[in-house]
């Protein structure tokens, strides 16, 4: 049957027609999940202007980058500056480099008052005058005005930034409404029944429902003193020391043209600034932020294996000091032409207890999580009365050779056929 459903926009006076999971497994799931005290995560590349953040419970490299680079699809710029044992497993107490010129937006939040929608979107100043309505087989529903704000503000900051506007607004609307009746149409399909949709619903929550008993269990118990983080600072100096870093001003190009053009610039006495500043959208590599061409901000001696040429060079100089010759650097297929010279540095420094008190926080946290769980743990399996029968777990059959024989002729054939196909297309 053909479906019809009719939507109102009642402000703007549009009308138009568009045609088991087990309680003790997850909370032993958790155990194993919860990371011991140590890095996951390596600074690499630095030469962008970076500063350091540290991972919070609960974040993911995709919120972070919707926080700091305005887009979940962002997060991969995080690898240009970090190098990660695994991308999916993020651990608090790790510190992230993050660049200092978010790519889209910082992700802030806008100030959202609820009296200004019925404006916009109502003939009325009721807080919940109907601002749509609409009709599916034949019943009506309507949104109001404080459901669109509550889903509004429950938005990332970013996408809050991307509407930002009435028309913006009502663009939301209309993917607000999209969902509602992709809803009601898998209802209508009878997708609200299917057994396999209510299980894995009944897996999510119960999910839910641990994870909220575990906060309570858990997170809610965990205490510490000032003094305990004092002396974890005490017994970890050595991990809380700053770097020594330097910073340079560099011309790093690729086109061997504009290399030999700039560096006779840097030869007839034009200022190395005015140089990145001509060749700005030609920049590669150190200092090539656009918004301030040839700052390669600070970076240490491990910044990138690629560029330890550079490094070393620039380490090696006096401040002030300025290359003799263009310096010419074979990375993967391609050659860089650099010219640059050293403008600050600082020693090595021991950061101070309060400077790194919240990455102790966060390490001591998980410490006395992980030791509050596994004493959780017990008590759940006592009160539980949990026996185990082993020997009454099944082994599985190993396969005879004839029959692991003919598997991996089946699984060749069914390669050999989905190449056909790929080189058939």
């Amino acid at each position: 049957m053909k479906r019809i459903f009719n939507v109102s926009y009642i402000s703007s006076g549009w009308e138009f027609q568009k045609k088991w999971i087990s309680p003790l497994l997850f909370i032993l799931t958790i155990i194993l999940a919860l990371p011991v005290a140590e890095s996951k995560i390596v600074p690499i590349q630095s030469f962008h202007q970076t500063k350091t953040v540290a991972i919070q419970s609960g974040d993911t490299l995709w919120n972070l980058a919707g926080k700091y680079y305005g887009q979940g699809q962002q997060w991969r710029l995080f690898r240009k500056d970090n190098r990660f044992t695994n991308p999916n497993l993020i651990y608090p107490g790790d510190n992230l480099r993050v660049r200092l010129n978010a790519p889209i937006g910082s992700g802030s939040t806008i100030p959202l008052p609820i009296g200004t929608f019925p404006v916009i979107f109502s003939a009325t100043k009721s807080v919940d005058a109907a601002i749509l309505e609409y009709e599916w087989d034949g019943k009506k529903y309507q949104m109001t005005n404080s459901e669109f704000v509550t889903a509004f503000q429950d938005l990332p900051g970013y996408r809050q930034e991307n509407y930002d506007s009435e028309e913006g607004r009502v663009e939301y609307l209309q993917e607000l409404l999209s969902e509602k009746l992709k809803l009601l149409a898998a209802e209508s399909a009878g997708f609200h029944e299917d057994e396999d949709l209510l299980h894995k619903a009944e897996d999510y929550r119960n999910q839910l429902l641990v994870e909220r008993l575990t906060e309570v269990e858990v997170d809610e118990k965990v205490a510490y003193t000032d003094q305990e983080l004092m002396d974890y600072y005490e017994a970890h100096k050595e991990e809380y020391v700053e770097e020594e870093t330097v910073r340079a001003t560099c011309v790093s190009l690729l086109d061997e043209n504009k290399a030999e053009e700039a560096y006779a610039m840097f030869q007839e006495g034009s200022e190395i600034t005015e140089i990145a500043e001509k060749f700005k959208n030609d920049l590669r590599g150190p200092g090539d932020g656009s918004s301030d061409p040839g700052n390669t901000g600070f970076f240490t001696r491990d910044a990138s294996e690629n560029w330890m040429p550079f490094v070393d060079a620039i380490f090696d100089m006096e401040i002030g000091g300025v290359t003799e010759e263009q310096m010419e650097l074979d990375i993967g297929d391609d050659v860089y032409y650099l010219i640059f010279r050293k403008e600050e540095q600082k020693p090595s420094r021991q950061e101070t207890f309060d400077e790194v008190k919240d990455n102790i926080v966060t390490v001591i946290e998980q410490q006395k999580k992980r030791e509050r769980i596994l004493s959780w743990v017990d008590e759940v399996t006592r009160e539980g009365k949990l026996k185990l029968y082993p020997e009454l777990i099944p082994v599985p059959e190993k396969p005879t050779e004839e029959e692991a024989a003919e598997e991996t002729d089946g699984e060749d054939a069914d390669q050999a056929e989905e190449t056909s196909k790929e080189e058939t297309e």
